[in-house]
């Protein structure tokens, strides 16, 4: 495979945590924005084109694992390089009850170095949950493995909740499964 796609020892079709967008970080840091636009294609064109982000990566789904068993959640993005391993990541306006509407934002990222101990943190602040709308299954927000498919998928734990202005917060971290 080329650098971009080496793959974890002992796994086929994950890449190597050090080259991935979702890679390894001390945290707390700023990993990424997600904008919801109307039109994908046009989007992406404008940040890099207009703007001289680069593609990174383009994502079909987010997978959710809960043990042995997986859920999609049936949403798509493109994560822009906006340097310093920063992205902006392009999602599809309408597909998600995850931001109000007319509100382009519909969160910030930070890579944290354990996202179970940052959200403890956080909710002994005072933040709360956030219930994410998946498609047949339950999710508050708590801390969830989860995998982005694509042409490179990429394992990563999650959570989410909500800051004192009820804006989205993503906490991540990069995993090895």
């Amino acid at each position: 495979m080329s650098a971009e796609g080496q793959e974890i020892e002992g796994e086929t079709g994950v890449t190597k945590l050090e080259d991935r967008v979702f890679g390894p970080m001390t945290g707390p840091v700023l990993h990424h924005v997600s904008l919801f636009v109307s039109d994908m294609e046009a989007s992406a064109r404008f940040y890099t084109e207009g703007l001289g982000l680069t593609l990174r990566e383009e994502f079909d789904d987010i997978v959710g694992v809960r043990g042995t068993r997986r859920f999609p959640f049936t949403v798509a993005s493109v994560f822009l390089e906006a340097g310093e391993s920063r992205y902006i990541e392009l999602r599809p306006a309408g597909d998600s009850e995850m931001s109000p509407p007319g509100f382009p934002m519909n969160h910030l990222a930070l890579s944290v170095a354990d996202v179970d101990a940052a959200y403890a943190q956080a909710l002994s602040a005072g933040r709360v949950r956030f219930e994410i709308p998946v498609p047949n299954e339950e999710w508050d927000g708590t801390p969830l493995d989860v995998i982005m498919s694509g042409t490179r998928p990429e394992p990563m734990r999650i959570a989410f909740l909500q800051g004192p202005s009820r804006e989205l917060i993503e906490l991540y971290q990069a995993s090895n499964s």
